[in-house]
């Protein structure tokens, strides 16, 4: 089973990601609900999974997100009542549904920084398409793009092409499509280190890819680069290295092979 997990990373600015649903399944990132509608849709963090969820899209397709377990509306309330941060609610009377997802404005996944402080309170009906999905997977914190890829190879993938993944930044500002947009940074705030040398191994978004590679080594994943040999976001990583089997393919490379 082939899957392409796409991040949003701008080397996939221009791409019909249309064009791959039918050569295999389609894995999509937070925010790419907006513009497309991916067989498979994974958000960890609180903010952007909320926003799903209240869009409706949750009700119509299949989306992971990240701590979706809804609890009955009076325990709800009654944590409400002792709420000290700016709530963000819907719907804004909570008499009309019977559970709800509640998130604190701490102890969960809001790593955007528009997102921060915020607790989030969303009512659920009967009938949605959400499945629960966590981050730690063997002693590791993963993202939302990384926890994707392993997804993936947990519902029975054989090939995953990783296309959108840039890792790194062209201009040291944040890479991603979405940037300035609701439940993202600004478009001029720093990118964050894919290594985060500062932290250990359980924020670390290279050692998170490398994991999955060991752990699945029978499946074949493709990094799939723009193709631009002097851009750190072609380079190989050194931590992969001993990863056999995983293959960089540049993004002509990948439409060739499928006759897209």
């Amino acid at each position: 089973m082939i899957h392409f997990c796409f991040g949003n990373g701008n080397s996939r600015k221009d791409l019909n990601l249309n064009n791959y649903k039918k050569h295999g399944i389609v894995v999509g990132c937070n925010a790419v609900y907006r513009d497309f509608t991916p067989d498979i849709l994974v958000a960890l963090d609180t903010p952007i999974g909320h926003e799903i969820y209240r869009s409706g899209y949750a009700h119509r397709n299949t989306c992971h997100l990240g701590y979706w377990t809804p609890i009955p509306v009076e325990v709800v309330e009654d944590m409400l009542d002792k709420e000290t941060r700016p709530v963000s609610l819907s719907p804004p009377d909570l008499d009309f549904v019977r559970e709800a997802v509640y998130h604190g404005a701490d102890g969960v996944f809001t790593l955007e920084s528009k997102g921060k402080g915020i607790t989030y309170i969303t009512g659920t009906v009967e009938g949605d398409m959400v499945q629960n999905i966590e981050p730690e997977i063997d002693g590791f914190a993963y993202v939302t793009g990384t926890r994707a890829i392993h997804l993936s190879c947990e519902v029975g993938a054989t090939e995953v092409y990783i296309i959108g993944y840039d890792l790194y930044s062209i201009d040291d500002k944040i890479n991603n499509i979405y940037a300035g947009t609701r439940c993202y940074a600004d478009e001029d705030t720093p990118f964050n280190r894919p290594d985060n040398p500062e932290k250990d191994d359980y924020h670390n978004w290279i050692m998170q890819h490398k994991n999955t590679f060991d752990t699945f080594k029978d499946i074949k994943f493709y990094k799939v680069n723009p193709g631009c040999s002097d851009s750190p976001i072609d380079a190989e990583i050194e931590e992969w290295k001993d990863c056999e089997n995983l293959e960089y393919i540049t993004i002509d490379a990948l439409d060739k092979k499928f006759k897209i």
